[in-house]
């Protein structure tokens, strides 16, 4: 005969396995992998000096949900990680799904701004520029296969956030 024992404490949630390589990684690692996807997938207008407003100012990027926190700048034209103290002039905060969604073009920034799904915090003329970077941005900028694990972890995130209350467990 087996005998179920209770568990000594409840399974964690979804949100909370996100959350651990957020938490578990040193920033500087994490940060420097979003900065080669970026500069990859950003290759063209970088170098044709779109993003040169960045030059010499920091740009946060908060994923609330997944305690993630970068802090990117442009050096020789190239996106960068800034130095984790480093001051920042802007600051875009909001989960994973919400950014998803403006990678994968199918939310506009005004939308998810005025809807309160993504803040801004800061230089608001930098974060304009940023806003209007957006919009400029092709449809397909995503290589396909990239592509294609951004819309599944997003479906992902959206049926999570269906069954964890707001901010994750």
């Amino acid at each position: 005969m087996i005998t179920q024992l209770p568990m000594p404490f409840p399974p964690p949630s979804a949100g909370a396995l996100l959350r651990l390589p957020g938490k578990l990684l040193p920033v500087r690692l994490h940060s420097r992998g979003l900065t080669l996807i970026l500069n990859r997938i950003l290759a063209e207008p970088l170098a044709a000096g779109e993003l040169d407003f960045l030059q010499n100012r920091v740009l946060r990027i908060e994923v609330m949900n997944l305690a993630l926190d970068y802090r990117l700048t442009v050096r020789d034209g190239k996106l960068t990680a800034a130095p984790n103290h480093a001051r920042e002039d802007v600051r875009f905060g909001g989960n994973a799904r919400e950014f998803l969604l403006l990678a994968l073009n199918e939310e506009d920034p005004d939308t998810l701004f005025f809807q309160r799904r993504l803040q801004l915090e800061g230089d608001t003329e930098l974060g304009l520029e940023i806003k209007n970077f957006l919009y400029s941005l092709e449809e397909d900028l995503l290589p396909d296969p990239l592509h294609r694990i951004a819309s599944q972890i997003s479906r992902l995130l959206d049926s999570s956030s269906h069954t964890e209350p707001p901010g994750g467990a």
